[in-house]
């Protein structure tokens, strides 16, 4: 499935509006890039593979569930898993 639907969306954390996705795919939060992703919906971290989009929507980063897309395209992370993960 191409994610390029999440380009110009939102990325949340939990409930928080962080930052958003450019044309191009970069991903931004408080003014600053600190990832990617790509259209096939792989997610790179500070220039690192760090998980993936399902078809299902649902976000996997390390190989563990860390948020989904919004039915608005949003991408939306849950702090918990994000916070099992150091060096974000």
């Amino acid at each position: 499935m191409l994610y390029i639907r999440c380009y110009n969306k939102n990325v949340y954390i939990d409930d928080e509006l962080v930052g958003y996705i450019s044309p191009d795919g970069d991903m931004f939060a408080q003014g600053h890039k600190f990832g990617s992703l790509s259209p096939d919906g792989e997610i790179y971290i500070q220039g690192e593979y760090v998980g993936y989009i399902e078809d299902n929507d649902e976000i996997i980063v390390h190989g563990e569930p860390a948020g989904f897309v919004s039915s608005q395209n949003d991408l939306c992370f849950k702090s918990a898993a994000l916070m099992k993960k150091e060096n974000y």
